[in-house]
């Protein structure tokens, strides 16, 4: 029984893995895609609309501020050296159903989001450890970089397989067994969002770096931020890199990002 199962889920991944395959813009990164990304926009825009209108109702909305006008102008400003790129460079199928929106919430969170279709909004918690236009730059890239790359239909994609091949234990295996194999999905899909933040980061690079802002000053913006995270320790169990490794891989990675930079 056990060698049928066995059988039967990588019969099951094989199949999907050549059906479903898809490959993230300019970093090549091989990504499993169950879900179209744009099937998601217009769920995804109604509950980023529902969110702005209350945070407007509220008072929270600080577009009509000197920091709100900033962070609109940079947004614009990175996307549309990417939108540039994509286009001359033959994926402009990637960007056709984004319609782009930047919103500041009056908030001490230190956060920042984005939703399919181009619905970024960050939180003035964060402007103060950012300090820089050129690092808000970088955690603007990082946030279009996930829209890009597909990551919000690439996480659902996942939990849908999880879904399934959980489906399958539960048929075959039960109990215990069953438990442990859920287990073991859920640090799955923890290990996929650690993947997705990193390729975030190396398109905050990139797209800062398109938009005429110096790659090496979002370097120094994620290492402002792990000064106030608390993250320096192990990224185990947990959905973000923790932030040494992050900062490294970005010091790594910059020399790719300055050819995007000096061009």
């Amino acid at each position: 029984m056990k060698n049928k199962i066995k059988n039967l889920l990588l019969l099951f991944g094989v199949t999907l893995l050549i059906a479903c395959t898809s490959t993230a813009p300019i970093t090549g990164r091989k990504q499993l895609k169950l879900i179209d990304d744009a099937s998601l926009v217009q769920s995804s825009v109604a509950s980023y609309n529902q969110l702005i209108n209350q945070t407007k109702a509220q008072g929270m909305l600080a577009n009509n501020t000197a920091n709100g006008r900033r962070l609109a102008s940079i947004g614009k400003r990175v996307a549309t050296a990417v939108e540039t790129y994509m286009v001359q460079n033959g994926m402009q199928d990637r960007i056709k159903y984004l319609n782009w929106e930047f919103n500041l919430i009056n908030s001490k969170d230190i956060n920042a989001f984005a939703m399919p279709g181009g619905k970024i909004a960050f939180y003035t918690g964060i402007l103060p450890i950012l300090k820089t236009d050129a690092a808000i730059a970088f955690v603007m890239g990082h946030e279009i970089g996930h829209v890009i790359g597909g990551h919000h239909a690439e996480g659902a994609s996942n939990q849908q397989l999880a879904g399934l091949a959980s489906g399958l234990t539960n048929i075959f295996v039960g109990g215990l067994t069953s438990s442990l194999v859920n287990d073991g999905l859920s640090l799955g899909l923890l290990k996929f969002n650690r993947t997705q933040e990193y390729e975030a980061d190396k398109y905050g690079l990139i797209f800062m770096a398109m938009a005429g802002y110096n790659p090496e000053e979002g370097v120094k913006a994620e290492e402002r931020m792990a000064s106030v995270s608390g993250n320096n320790g192990s990224d185990f169990a947990s959905t973000h890199p923790a932030s040494q490794k992050r900062i490294q891989a970005l010091k790594e990675f910059l020399p790719e990002a300055m050819k995007y930079y000096r061009k």
